[in-house]
């Protein structure tokens, strides 16, 4: 059996192997004003957030593979209008343009809604593990290691092809086991079955408590889930599911964009701390950006193009790295030549995408 319990970081040798501990900095750093916090806009309407835990309680749904299978999911985002007033999702829109990809997968709906599905496969039994790059450079990792692996046909995407190919976010939180092998009500789940980032999960009450990642956008505080990424050491950084299948969504125009800042301020306590080095060392999230998201309009997608932002040297001797909270910030960062893409050049795409659907604006 396989737990990922939040240890922070441990020695192993001359390895230093971190478990998941960026949601562990979450909830600790969060809990002393959980009483202060409050969602000043929440786009996720089907979810009911919990800041003193920093969850987000989905309903969790209960579907099959046409090959007989069990599949566990949530429901997050739909390209439909309609049905996302109706079901309490995200509208996403542009979500549509990724109905034909070979990665979306399709399924059948039935009256009651129960989702039947032609394939796709996760097997969420590996152990999660990370190895940080050396001091003071942790990034990148010198290992990394996913604790879910999708098969070759496995993306979050799933077009419901008798209801006029509606294009569904359904992320999977579980694959091919019965209720009482993933009943956790009380906390403390067992990780070789059901996704890292699950705080409780209740089949017979329909529920399960997915942790909340900390970000920014528009100059504001951000809750948003992170469920699936192309890329097997992206995965890792967002406890989340390797998928390399969905690699194909990049080129379709569903995506939006998500900086990530390598090397910014380090230290548990400074107030301006951010960034993948930071992240890596144990200090907490690496507080990325979600770029022009300001409202659900026309063009939203969860599915997010991570681009990498770096400070450059004399940036950084010239004390002009700061926190940033703002993707307009980061484009004219990188147009001034003050942030950099780890290759050198201006900020741009890395061929990384990562799931990571919005919940809400907080007042902090």
């Amino acid at each position: 059996m396989k737990f990922s319990k939040l240890l922070g970081r441990s020695i192993c040798g001359p390895m230093m192997v971190l478990f998941t501990f960026f949601f562990a900095m979450d909830v600790s750093s969060a809990a002393d004003t959980s009483t202060e916090k409050r969602i000043t806009k929440l786009f996720l309407t089907s979810g009911q957030v919990d800041l003193a835990r920093e969850v987000v309680k989905l309903p969790l749904h209960r579907g099959r593979l046409s090959s007989g299978e069990t599949v566990w999911f949530v429901l997050t985002d739909v390209s439909d209008f309609a049905t996302s007033k109706k079901m309490g999702l995200t509208w996403a829109p542009s979500l549509s343009k990724a109905k034909d990809l070979a990665s979306t997968r399709v399924a059948e709906m039935d009256e009651s809604n129960n989702f039947t599905f032609k394939s796709g496969r996760v097997d969420f039994s590996p152990t999660q593990t990370l190895a940080a790059g050396k001091a003071p450079d942790f990034f990148p990792p010198r290992m990394a290691r996913a604790g879910s692996i999708g098969d070759a046909h496995y993306s979050p995407l799933v077009r419901v092809a008798n209801r006029n190919d509606i294009v569904f976010n359904a992320p999977m939180i579980a694959f091919n086991v019965g209720p009482e092998k993933i009943s956790f009500c009380g906390g403390n789940p067992d990780y070789s079955v059901v996704t890292d980032s699950v705080a409780n999960i209740c089949p017979d009450k329909g529920t399960v408590d997915l942790k909340l990642r900390f970000g920014f956008a528009d100059g504001k505080h951000l809750r948003y889930l992170s469920f699936d990424a192309n890329s097997e050491e992206s995965a890792v950084l967002e406890a989340s599911t390797f998928a390399p299948a969905e690699s194909d969504i990049l080129k379709s125009g569903a995506t939006e964009i998500i900086y990530t800042i390598v090397n910014g301020k380090t230290g548990q306590n400074d107030p301006e701390r951010q960034g993948l080095n930071s992240a890596l060392s144990g200090e907490g999230p690496s507080l990325d950006i979600l770029a022009r998201f300001k409202e659900i309009s026309a063009g939203y997608s969860p599915m997010w193009d991570v681009q990498l932002a770096e400070w450059t040297k004399e940036a950084i001797e010239k004390n002009q790295r700061k926190l940033i909270t703002d993707g307009d910030d980061v484009t004219v960062k990188s147009q001034t030549g003050l942030l950099v893409s780890p290759g050198g050049g201006p900020v741009r795409t890395t061929g990384i995408l990562v799931n990571c659907p919005v919940v809400g604006f907080t007042n902090e």
